[in-house]
């Protein structure tokens, strides 16, 4: 019993400190100076969590022209990470309010995309420059 009940512990330790992903631009990228991150939260369904997308572009140059969207595949085969198979068609999510809002979040929940796991991407571009830079794809799950 007491085996059984450290090793839930110890899953449950590695699994949390997995909940939330940091992405940061690549250097070669044309847009810089910026940090995107997924993570679950609470949601109103006791039996799923909620994913929230955070953005802070505060100290990016020409934030006021961005525009920011995110790429999200609905999966099945959680287990496989990206590799899951796709249950849906990928949305998109458009922040429309980007500009007067350089630091905010997107919440995505269970029964607006119909899934247990997506996969997700962020898409920035800035229209002066014709510059488009898109994240990898990152995994989460709302379980």
């Amino acid at each position: 019993m007491i085996k059984k009940l450290l090793f839930l512990v110890i899953t449950t330790c590695i699994y949390s400190s997995a909940l939330a992903q940091m992405v940061i631009p690549d250097t070669s990228d044309c847009i810089q100076s910026f940090s995107i991150e997924a993570e679950t939260v609470a949601g109103d369904n006791q039996r799923v969590d909620d994913i929230k997308l955070s953005w802070n572009f505060s100290e990016a140059t020409n934030s006021n022209k961005l525009k920011l969207s995110f790429e999200v595949q609905p999966l099945n085969a959680c287990w496989e990470g990206l590799n899951g198979t796709k249950r849906s068609e990928v949305r998109t999510f458009k922040i429309s309010d980007f500009s007067e809002q350089l630091i905010g979040s997107k919440k995505l929940t269970y029964t607006d995309l119909n899934c247990k796991c997506i996969k997700w991407k962020a898409i920035i571009v800035d229209p002066t420059t014709n510059c488009e830079t898109k994240t990898d794809w990152q995994f989460i799950s709302f379980l």
